[in-house]
């Protein structure tokens, strides 16, 4: 079988099952397929390693990633196209003391959603427009890989660009949906494009809003409050585990908590779950006066309770809702 043949029908397989990401494990002297489907690993097959340095070979060509440095770790966009479909994956490669790791991200261009799909109740809808329509300050969403970061922000961008026309900019890594009517640039560290130096170039192209894949670093995250500073809207996501982990999380960036408060006007803290055939997502949301609210308590160290429903609060009533 060609190998591009196998990677598809592995590709499909993992569709059929609506898996997140496909997973190859050494084992013994086999390569072991798995699929994640939500918290769970699945597995697919056992292929023989021969088999898998093809599929590597392969995998690394087509996404344009280094076949001469295997200790290098790699992340990229593969694009495979066959007679009738286009399938998007996103490639991580990591090297260990026995073989290169790989996992595909699998990304689905048809089921993009927008700010009205993604809750799961329809009051939490009206308060991401609302943020949206913010003219200037820093959006952060957060919560654990694989909550659905990216689709929001995409919905975010697609409730942006179409009903408040705005003008965007994105910086990513890498860039995972393709959008026809905004300006999305690619982090390639390799060429110095890092999302420090793109902010600051994103800043001379009179967006309206700007879209940070992610911040990570402090430069990341003092470029991203400049840029809020200066009239933009800046939406971008980061891995904490709650709205008050969010906020901690840029201050163990070297952002002042003074320097937050006066850029931050919202925080979606998120999580994924089950409803009917597909997911919907609950949120902790933090937004206008709970904010506000939520930094007073901060500076006066009382946080016994928060101004806002939390992720649990609005899991309890999700559960409440379905019984």
């Amino acid at each position: 079988m060609p190998v591009k043949t196998k990677l598809v029908s592995i590709i499909q397989r993992a569709e059929t099952l609506k898996a997140s990401d496909i997973h190859f494990i050494l084992k013994e002297n086999k390569i072991l397929v798995q699929f994640r489907v939500g918290a769970f690993m699945i597995p697919h097959e056992a292929i023989p390693i021969s088999l898998y340095e093809q599929l590597l070979a392969y995998i690394k060509f087509q996404a344009s990633l280094t076949l001469t440095h295997p200790r290098q770790p790699q992340s990229g966009l593969l694009q495979l196209q066959t007679d009738s479909t286009i399938y998007y994956t996103r490639v991580s490669i990591l090297p260990t003391s026995h073989y290169q790791s790989l996992v595909l991200r699998l990304i689905n261009h048809q089921q993009q959603k927008t700010l009205d799909d993604i809750p799961y109740f329809i009051q939490n809808v009206d308060i991401l427009k609302d943020m949206a329509k913010m003219q200037a300050g820093l959006i952060l969403i957060s919560g654990p890989t694989g909550c659905g970061k990216t689709t929001t922000t995409y919905a975010f961008i697609d409730y942006l660009k179409h009903h408040l026309g705005k003008s965007i900019v994105t910086i990513e890594d890498p860039v995972e949906y393709q959008q026809p009517d905004i300006v999305q640039m690619q982090v390639n560290e390799s060429l110095g494009m890092t999302y420090d130096v793109g902010i600051k170039e994103i800043l001379r192209h009179d967006p309206d809003v700007i879209i940070i894949g992610e911040i990570r670093d402090t430069q990341t995250a003092h470029q991203a409050l400049r840029a809020a500073f200066t009239g933009h809207l800046v939406i971008s996501t980061v891995h904490a585990k709650n709205v008050m982990g969010t906020i901690t999380r840029l201050l163990d960036l070297g952002i002042s908590l003074q320097e937050l408060e006066q850029a931050l006007v919202g925080v979606v803290n998120q999580r994924l779950i089950q409803k009917e055939d597909e997911r919907k997502a609950i949120f902790e949301l933090c937004f206008g006066e709970q904010l506000d609210h939520l930094f007073s308590q901060i500076q006066q160290g009382n946080l016994c309770s928060l101004p806002y429903k939390t992720l649990d609060e609005e899991l309890f009533e999700c559960q409440h809702h379905v019984s």
